[in-house]
């Protein structure tokens, strides 16, 4: 189904499972930067490198990781060597200044998000691994009720009775206004590593996740930095364990994007532009929320067509 002029077909078994409540979207910085001018990883790492008037051109390791997209390992790096003896981490402050609340931010594309993914009662229940408090703000704003905010290793289990809300894989920035504390932040490839591989609570969550609900990816390219982990742990389990959930990726075409995807064991849909990508989560929703007055107002728009030109207009 394509729910706008120019969008992409939405596969019906997605469009069923949405409209289930038995999807999940998990959303990346991608999902903020439109309307709300949030920052890319990319971005957010060299903003902390200027904030803190450091340069990773000096540092041939930081240097090297930062021209692979290894964003996380630069930050690691940058981390370790300017840590002072008993202080807290100057990068981790930066990124809480950069990040910090605004008083004034456009969350519609948040919005259709949290209508969007909803479980089986209509309550919220969206993923994502962005430290800002957007959906949370949106859920407020928009007027949705039921959508409490968790973070890191205090995330509800999938498929207990309190499996509703915000989820913030990789932690939460505090937000006063909110009243929301700050959490730990799945930052630095350090941070990756305890998260992903030996403490592994974020692969145990996601491995969980999958065998409850199809995944639905919005906010990301294929090789981002914070799903580089995560996107190897939903292959492996893949590989794995055959009673997994479908995972699709939303993203903007590019050469090549769609094998990157199918090559991760995730199904791509590609829109042409992001004004298109972002449009149809707003449009979709609509849908969702009333699939047959929904279904009346398409037909009759397109039985209807546009308004004839006038005689002045013809003439």
């Amino acid at each position: 189904m394509r729910f706008i002029e120019n969008g992409s077909d939405i596969p019906d078994d997605l469009i069923r499972t949405v409209s289930d409540g038995d999807a999940v979207f998990l959303c990346g910085a991608g999902a903020s930067m439109r309307l709300a001018d949030m920052p890319s990883f990319q971005t957010l790492t060299n903003r902390i490198y200027a904030e803190l008037g450091e340069s990773y051109e000096n540092e041939p390791a930081e240097r090297i990781a930062y021209e692979r997209n290894e964003f996380d390992r630069a930050l690691r790096s940058l981390e370790k060597r300017t840590l002072f003896p008993k202080s807290p981490s100057r990068v981790r402050a930066a990124t809480a200044q950069i990040l910090a609340a605004r008083t004034v931010v456009n969350t519609a594309d948040h919005l259709a998000l949290l209508q969007l993914s909803r479980d089986h009662d209509g309550r919220p229940r969206l993923l994502t691994t962005n430290f800002d408090t957007l959906f949370e703000r949106a859920a407020r704003d928009g007027g949705l009720v039921d959508a409490p905010s968790h973070a890191g290793k205090a995330l509800p289990s999938p498929g207990s009775d309190n499996d509703f809300g915000v989820m913030h894989l990789h932690g939460r920035l505090p937000d006063s206004e909110l009243s929301l504390a700050h959490t730990d932040l799945v930052l630095t490839s350090a941070d990756f590593g305890d998260a992903y591989l030996r403490d592994g609570w974020a692969s145990r969550y996601i491995e969980d996740r999958m065998r409850q609900n199809t995944l639905v990816l919005v906010g990301y390219k294929a090789e981002d930095a914070p799903l580089r982990l995560l996107i190897e742990t939903l292959d492996a389990n893949q590989d794995r364990f055959r009673d997994l959930k479908d995972i699709y990726a939303i993203d903007k075409r590019r050469e090549e994007s769609a094998s990157i995807w199918k090559a991760k064991g995730i199904k791509p849909i590609e829109f042409a532009d992001y004004g298109v990508l972002y449009s149809t989560p707003n449009e979709w929703g609509r849908y969702a929320l009333k699939p047959a007055e929904y279904g009346r107002r398409r037909v009759k728009a397109i039985l209807t067509g546009p308004p004839a030109p006038s005689a002045s207009e013809g003439a």
